[in-house]
């Protein structure tokens, strides 16, 4: 059954290899060893994402970088991309595209910029199984590709896999994996790690990271939980197969419910961001100048509940000091919209029209809510 599920994950990829792993983590730190570039490197990451995956430079023993993010679609900056390269030249090891809600990074441009630097790219398709750029699937480019089923678009509690054209770099990376203990970790253990690190991390930063010490522990943590291997028997009744098959028909529900907010959201202050080619992992849209926090506040206080798929600025959590303005714009003013296939699509419209008309209200009495302190509210809430 392993092979099996490597074998079509390869091809639904257009890969020529692919090896299993325990979580998408690990299939980065797996994908970072084999670069085999010296101890202290950059991996260098959107600054707005989930944390957790980054913690995979350092148990690679490299160092996270971060660049700035744009607004049209959540990921890179490239202009601030450039800049980064540019000042830690030959200390770059990868930059890893995460394609941020689903929506493809302009690979194209990407590769071109790495290529100038000579830096490898290391794709994070966590959110984008299904994505699609200039007609080829996202997880097709750059020197290794790195999935995540936990959670994600393939909806499971376990496994990722490491994906590469390069023969050399899959015998690496399958050499890694398997000297990973074969330990059995609960599951319960990991979620509640990381729910415990993001409420911590949104602690922290409502507090000007003054308290950032607090947070050191987990990457220890997150090593013993996240680096262990998988065998066989893991696989036996493993359900990727089946949920790979109907991955795009998953995504075009999507893009269905993701139209709904499209006919709905009107008001010139429900800025939807790019899709083109999209998962549609979330529908993201920006609101700007107000606080999502606030507004979500605001709602509840009301009795509604809306769901915030999200990433707040992560740079603090593993010490940088350099401002990221974008990402903190990120954190603050944009909202992605739940699409799951799962919900009908009548569900949604009122889902949306609800938002519209709560999001009025709030825009009335907005200057109430002006000092409605938004740090880390956003990573309280986080599950990735």
């Amino acid at each position: 059954m392993k092979k099996n599920i490597e074998s079509s994950l390869a091809h639904y990829f257009n890969r020529r290899y692919c090896c299993l792993t325990n979580r998408g983590t690990t299939a980065l730190t797996a994908a970072i060893t084999t670069l085999q570039k010296p101890p202290g490197s950059l991996a260098v990451f959107p600054a707005a994402m989930c944390a957790i995956p980054v913690f995979s430079a350092r148990f690679a023993g490299w160092e996270p970088a971060f660049a700035d993010v744009n607004l049209k679609n959540g990921n890179f900056d490239l202009n601030d991309l450039d800049k980064v390269l540019n000042d830690n030249k030959g200390r770059v090891g990868a930059v890893v595209p995460v394609h941020m809600f689903g929506q493809p990074e302009d690979m194209n441009a990407l590769q071109d910029l790495c290529a100038q630097y000579r830096v490898p790219v290391i794709e994070d398709v966590a959110l984008s199984m299904g994505a699609v750029y200039q007609g080829k699937k996202i997880g097709g480019f750059g020197e290794v590709s790195c999935l995540s089923f936990v959670r994600k678009m393939l909806p499971l509690e376990m496994g990722g896999a490491v994906l590469t054209d390069d023969a050399s770099i899959d015998h690496k990376v399958r050499c890694f994996v398997n000297q990973l203990p074969d330990v059995c970790i609960h599951p319960e253990e990991v979620s509640s790690t990381m729910k415990e690190f993001h409420g911590l991390t949104g602690c922290v930063a409502a507090q000007n990271w003054a308290h950032a010490h607090v947070l050191h522990p987990f990457q220890d943590i997150f090593q013993r939980l996240f680096l262990t291997a998988t065998n066989d028997k893991d696989w036996q009744d493993s359900v990727v197969l089946s949920e790979l098959a109907d991955l795009e028909d998953v995504v075009k529900a999507r893009q269905v419910r993701a139209e709904v907010y499209d006919t709905v959201f009107h008001h010139p202050r429900i800025k939807p961001m790019a899709q083109g080619g999209s998962s549609f992992f979330a529908y993201p849209v920006q609101l700007p100048g107000v606080s999502v926090e606030s507004f979500l506040h605001f709602a509840a206080e009301k009795g509604a509940v809306f769901k915030r798929v999200a990433y707040p600025a992560i740079p603090m959590v593993f010490g940088s000091h350099r401002t990221f303005p974008q990402a903190h714009l990120i954190e603050k003013e944009v909202m992605g919209f739940p699409v799951d296939d799962n919900q009908p699509v009548s569900d949604f419209w009122s889902y949306a029209q609800d938002f519209q008309s709560l999001f009025e209200d709030y825009l009335k009495v907005e200057h109430h809510h002006q000092s409605f302190d938004w740090r880390g509210k956003l990573s309280q809430r986080l599950r990735c």
